[in-house]
């Protein structure tokens, strides 16, 4: 059992990854964005394209980033990613056209092929390092709903941000959070990487030696998550629910187009991020549920926006998205602590970064569905993803690996 001396680094190291987390989502112009993109005079598929080249970008970018968190600092990818995604909302501001915001896409795109496997590995070892492994789902769980909850409080500090400065200063504030953000991972551990070079077989010393590690990391990561039958499922459990928050880009369309005002539109997104909130606090006691369960909130959740696209009313909608989102968010946290306990070798970050780039292929099936969808409304092409999603609670079942039990020590 750890000591007092051991618990106080525990908890320090636990407060920076809660701050990271919170401050990730803390965007004024997250509920707003879409809404900048139409009112500059893009129409609903030239927005869906956006999100598109958004997840494209992802693809392309998140196993290679992942396999680097496995053989550099990944402190110092945090960094570059918090500077790369300031740099795309400062974009938006600066260039409000539809090669502006795509360039600001292309950047988010690499800040968050950056630093998605990259956090959740540096959290994970390091909490193991610190023999609290224990605290992982408590530590992601809880930033999860930190992260709503920042995210809400920024939703609606978009309204009066809007009112006094319109998108400019919406955009300018969100960069701010970035270097916010920035200031908190210089504070993290270094993290050095997890597959040294002794692992190699030709370990050479000298320049290309990264390299060489880099191409090690990305080949047992690769192999774990398509060899291994229960990393393998978890994978595609985890991509299947992270895909599901697609929907959350199009609350702000779907808001106004029931007749929600402008300024209403921030109001109602917050509300439904404090289910997302609820979600993942709940999920800190769920890590337990059996695969089955699982599955079955996930169908559930689906139903629920079918129904928030069906009603017709912008508050009755959003206490519908609250409730299906709050369990969107809970297997989210569920899906991502099972594929965690289930990776055995080195390359814990290319394995997630995998499970995160089948999560951006379903969102950009569902984005380019958007796109294609006949008319300009988002309603009908929602409600077709809410029956899909009701069907994946079919797969997530079968998918999801079974809780890891905690070892007793004799």
């Amino acid at each position: 059992m750890a000591g007092p001396g051991e618990r106080r680094p525990v908890r320090a190291l636990e407060v920076r990854l809660l701050a990271w987390q919170a401050l990730d989502e803390a965007m004024p112009i997250f509920p707003v964005y879409a809404l900048l993109f139409t009112d500059a005079g893009l129409s609903l598929g030239q927005v869906s394209l956006l999100l598109a080249l958004w997840s494209v970008v992802g693809i392309v970018l998140e196993v290679p980033s992942g396999a680097w968190a496995d053989t550099v600092s990944r402190r110092g990818l945090l960094a570059l990613g918090a500077v790369v995604y300031a740099a795309a909302f400062a974009t938006w501001v600066l260039v409000p056209t539809f090669a502006g915001f795509a360039a600001g896409f292309a950047l988010w795109g690499l800040s968050g092929a950056l630093t998605s496997g990259t956090f959740q590995a540096l959290a994970y070892d390091e909490l193991a390092a610190r023999d609290a492994r224990d605290r992982y789902a408590h530590v992601i769980g809880l930033g999860h709903a930190l992260a709503v909850a920042a995210m809400t409080v920024t939703t609606l500090l978009a309204a009066p941000l809007l009112a006094v400065g319109g998108y400019d200063l919406v955009g300018w504030a969100s960069v701010g959070v970035c270097l916010v953000q920035l200031a908190v991972v210089a504070s993290l551990p270094a993290a050095p990487p997890v597959v040294s070079a002794v692992e190699l077989q030709d370990d050479v010393p000298g320049p290309g030696s990264a390299w060489a590690r880099w191409r090690d990391a990305l080949r047992t990561g690769l192999g774990e998550a398509t060899t291994s039958a229960l990393v393998r499922g978890a994978v595609l459990a985890s991509a299947t629910v992270l895909a599901l928050q697609v929907v959350d880009e199009y609350f702000g369309l779907l808001f106004r187009e029931q007749g929600a005002a402008l300024v209403g539109v921030p109001l109602l997104v917050g509300l439904v991020g404090a289910g997302e909130a609820a979600g993942a606090l709940v999920a800190t006691r769920a890590t337990g549920w059996a695969p089955r369960r699982a599955g079955g909130a996930v169908a559930l959740a689906g139903a629920l926006v079918g129904t928030a696209a069906l009603v017709g009313d912008p508050l009755l909608a959003a206490v519908a998205l609250t409730g299906g989102y709050g369990l969107v968010q809970l297997t989210v946290v569920l899906s991502e602590v099972r594929l965690q306990d289930t990776i055995e070798h080195g390359a814990r970050a290319t394995v997630i970064s995998t499970s995160n780039v089948l999560a951006e292929l379903l969102s950009v099936a569902a984005y380019v569905g958007f796109a294609l969808a006949p008319g300009d409304g988002v309603a009908r092409p929602l409600l077709v993803l809410a029956a899909v999603t009701v069907l994946l609670g079919v797969l997530v079942a079968r998918w999801l690996p079974p809780a890891v039990l905690p070892q007793v020590v004799p």
